[in-house]
């Protein structure tokens, strides 16, 4: 099943069609059911697949290898009309498909069904007095994360009441709150006005890794944040802020984090005002339009820098951290950004600036991964299923980039995006996933849910139009 999130709070539900199966019962609307309640006469749901944490896995690969090549696809249910508009990734697990929404709630929708199981709201939203921005109101934006040891789906909210970001753990089965926690403090010089938390949480290492960017406008001095926050209850004692003005972890994929060795990633926005500076040696003063690596407490240890991050990245207004990296291996990740530039990376050996493994530092030329696009090109974040990289671009589509892990290199996307690369639609996709031999991305304008085949970029399906979220991306789960 796939879920795809609508602006205006519903969720629609899309069953994949698999050789010689019965493909499911025409689109089903569910009558609205009340929002801060339990449903015990509800049919207890059927465990089918999971999507526990914001593409699937903490590399962030969006890729299902356990469902069987699909023919096509069918819509099924919509859900009742939720609270507020939804922002993050649905989530799904045992059964049951978990939404938030900006009015700081969290529901649980049978999987198969579509009726709401609970829904829990948890605080006021905020709704005014930003310094800058364009969403509002304004409650849970970022992806959530599922604790399967712990039984809990961990969701930020914003509380419109006192301004303060609190990291909220509630119980997958029954809603109930069983932990929140300050996630932020007036001490790190943290200021809510001009600090937005959009990208996905990220769980490791006993924390809820919880990142910051800026609000659009780029209004004030802020940074990038990473918070460290324990999952234990204990006060937050790790964060990690970049160095200067701006450089903004603002992503929607948030954190990304090596199982292999418990590192954490994050990827920078270009610097504000005086952020643009180079030191002595060329590097950004402030480390902006980075790829950072940090240890399992926020430490910082290594980053990666295109060598023309000053005149074509930062200057320009074109973050590389529009979107956050892809982990195809522990020595090999996938970055683009707004400028539509890609890079392959060695996890454990960043490089500083002009430190990638592909393109060649050696006389460095840029490769283009989005039909010869370099600004406002790529956001969100990515999919990987060998040995294809898959990218949305903006008004050109989805782009499939096959990589060589072996040399490292990957086929470019420039005017003509030439074999093996592909280029499929001609509209503005979110970030793809990947599921049953397909890459699927939803239509940003509205037209709704797309299909291609993985392999040669052929749509097989499209559902009718829906309004939809910036940089929405649909969940599979079986």
């Amino acid at each position: 099943m796939l879920t795809s999130r609508f602006i205006g709070g519903t969720l629609l539900s899309v069953a994949l069609c698999v050789a010689s199966a019965v493909p499911a019962a025409a689109t089903t609307i569910v009558p609205a059911q009340p929002t801060s309640a339990v449903h015990p006469t509800e049919a207890a749901p059927v465990a089918n697949g999971a999507w526990t944490v914001y593409h699937r896995d903490d590399g962030h690969t969006g890729f299902d290898s356990t469902l069987p090549a699909v023919t096509g696809a069918t819509t099924g249910w919509v859900s009742s009309t939720l609270d507020g508009n939804i922002f993050a990734e649905p989530l799904v697990y045992n059964g049951i498909v978990y939404a938030a929404t900006m009015n700081n709630s969290v529901y649980a929708i049978n999987q198969s069904t579509g009726a709401t199981i609970w829904a829990r709201n948890l605080r006021t939203p905020e709704t005014t007095s930003w310094s800058c921005g364009n969403i509002g109101p304004q409650g849970i934006l970022g992806t959530p994360v599922i604790d399967l040891t712990g039984g809990r789906i961990y969701v930020v909210t914003l509380d419109g009441t006192d301004d303060i970001y609190r990291l909220e753990g509630l119980n997958l089965t029954t809603g109930v709150v069983e932990l929140t926690t300050i996630v932020t403090t007036p001490a790190t010089g943290f200021d809510w006005h001009i600090q937005q938390q959009r990208g996905a949480l990220a769980l490791r290492n006993g924390f809820v890794y919880v990142p910051f960017g800026g609000r659009i406008g780029d209004c004030g001095q802020y940074h990038g944040y990473v918070f460290a926050v324990p999952i234990s209850g204990a006060t937050v004692a790790d964060y990690y802020p970049t160095p200067g003005q701006g450089a903004g972890f603002w992503g929607s994929g948030g954190v990304v984090i090596d199982d292999s060795t418990n590192k954490v990633f994050e990827t920078s926005g270009n610097g504000t005002a005086g952020g643009c500076t180079a030191s002595g040696n060329g590097t950004p003063l402030y480390e902006n339009d980075a790829v950072v690596r940090l240890s399992s407490t926020l430490v910082h240890e290594d980053s990666f820098i295109p060598l023309d991050w000053q005149g074509n990245w930062c200057q320009n207004d074109e973050d590389l951290g529009s979107a956050t990296m892809v982990l195809i291996s522990p020595t090999l990740a996938f970055q683009a950004g707004k400028r539509g530039d890609g890079f392959l990376v060695n996890p454990q050996a960043l490089g500083g600036m002009n430190g990638q493994k592909y393109p060649s530092p050696t006389n460095y030329t840029p490769v283009n991964v989005c039909k010869g696009n370099n600004h406002d090109a790529n956001f969100g974040s990515y999919a990987y299923a060998a040995p294809y990289v898959y990218l949305s671009c903006q008004g050109n589509g989805l782009v499939a980039l096959q990589v060589n892990t072996s040399t490292p290199s990957f086929s470019g996307c420039d005017a003509t995006c030439a074999s093996p690369s592909w280029n499929a639609g001609g509209f503005t996709p979110g970030p793809p996933i990947v599921a049953g031999g397909a890459v699927w991305a939803v239509d940003q304008a509205g037209g709704g849910l797309y299909g291609f085949d993985a392999g040669t970029g052929a749509q097989i399906f499209h559902s009718s139009a829906f309004g939809v979220t910036h940089f929405a991306t649909p969940t599979e789960a079986g």
